[in-house]
């Protein structure tokens, strides 16, 4: 909204298809992907902690590493436009 000067729908989703990247607390920016509104961010696979192993109640499951590797692109766990038949008209 600080980079669109208001709440105009249209013009929010302008912005975000135009390719504006930005942050959302991960170890990269992130984007939304004009084709089909999916927001392209770093994902994390989550393992549960056997109970005797939690310090404490939150220590509760382990995390990977970012899914994908810092030097591969977003899209590389996106489904193709072949395989999401989701679409926006232009």
């Amino acid at each position: 909204m600080a980079e669109t000067k208001g709440t105009d729908g249209p013009r929010i989703v302008e912005y975000l298809e135009s390719g504006a990247k930005f942050g959302v607390q991960k170890g990269r920016e992130s984007y939304f992907r004009a084709r089909d509104h999916q927001i392209m961010t770093e994902m994390y696979a989550i393992t549960a902690l056997p109970a005797a192993e939690q310090k404490d109640r939150y220590d509760i499951f382990t995390s990977s590493p970012a899914v994908p590797g810092p030097e591969e692109s977003l899209e590389a766990i996106a489904a193709t436009p072949e395989e999401n038949s989701c679409t926006f008209p232009s």
